[in-house]
């Protein structure tokens, strides 16, 4: 008797839900359309107020489940809908992105001929914009990558980045991450990912088929709050750490003030306060701050000094 499992193992695609009505068919409907079939949905309700939990209903079968586990966040959506999930592969996905149709098929197979039980696997994105507008960002870090750590450093010195969506994993992998850490409320994935990548033996990229992010400008990503700019700080500190763990070199540590420069350039101006975290960050790592080197930055910082050469940038748009 052929052993089904073996060649076709059950994929399960995790997904939180919060308020997702706009969305959330289409999610469904487009992994049903997989090429792939032996899936499994699961979706964790997170206690929306919406029609959500009515759509989603309209397609519960066997393979495709319903928990609520409501007011706790996305994070903790995930790790309850991993801990209710089957699978021998498993995928996060947000209730309001798709992929196309041939992508489970073909990161399965990646697995199945390249992976093992530590192995992770992942595909480029598209942008879909609320005007229609699909927008394919610069990517150079769609390679494999063995030990995966490498996707991390080159996702931290420009070369792209990835969503949930994109991934793949053997559930031994997911198992050892230690699962999403339920007290962060910004760049979840980028620290979930980031260990992910730490531990897996390989990181190995599907560049034929496709992951669709959508640009909603609502949600965890789009907050500029004080606490949701602490929060990424604090998943810094947690990859840099990371990073310089794996190699403690200067070329390293300028990827590492590369990437927090631009982060404080970019968002000093919705917390100014940021720069105490910032510093104990850079001083725990031996690190020095290090702004993009921009032309009229570099101008007004002569005379304004940074901080202000900021606020001015940002406020006027320069």
């Amino acid at each position: 008797m052929i052993d089904v499992e073996k060649y076709q193992p059950l994929v399960s695609v995790c997904i939180p839900m919060y308020n997702a009505a706009l969305y959330i068919e289409e999610t469904l409907q487009k992994l049903q359309d997989q090429t792939y079939q032996h899936i499994e949905v699961i979706v964790v309700d997170d206690g929306s107020t919406d029609a959500s939990v009515d759509l989603v209903n309209a397609f519960l079968s066997e393979q495709v489940k319903l928990f609520h586990n409501p007011k706790k966040g996305a994070n903790a959506a995930r790790n309850h809908a991993f801990e209710n999930a089957s699978g021998t592969y498993i995928k996060f996905m947000d209730a309001d992105d798709y992929c196309s149709n041939d992508l489970i098929e073909k990161q399965v197979a990646m697995l199945q001929t390249l992976g093992t039980d530590r192995s992770v696997v992942f595909s480029p994105l598209k942008m879909l914009f609320p005007n229609g507008e699909m927008v394919a960002p610069r990517r150079v870090i769609d390679q494999n990558y063995e030990p995966a750590i490498g996707l991390l450093i080159a996702i931290w010195e420009g070369g792209g980045f990835n969503c949930p969506l994109c991934h793949l994993m053997p559930r031994e992998l997911v198992k050892l991450s230690g699962g999403w850490d339920e007290t962060i409320l910004k760049n979840q994935d980028g620290e979930y990912f980031a260990r992910v990548y730490n531990i897996a033996d390989k990181a190995l990229a599907v560049t034929d088929a496709y992951v669709v992010w959508r640009q909603t400008g609502t949600g965890v990503s789009a907050a500029l709050t004080p606490n949701a700019i602490e929060s990424v700080l604090i998943t810094y500190d947690i990859i840099i750490g990371i990073i310089l763990q794996y190699k403690n070199d200067k070329a390293h540590k300028v990827i590492c003030e590369n990437y927090m420069g631009l982060f404080v350039y970019s968002n000093y101006i919705h917390h100014t306060n940021m720069i105490s975290s910032v510093d104990v960050i850079l001083k725990k790592y031996d690190l020095r701050l290090k702004l993009p080197d921009r032309k009229i930055l570099n101008i007004l910082r002569k005379v304004l000094g940074w901080k202000n050469s900021l606020t001015l940038i940002h406020k006027y748009n320069l």
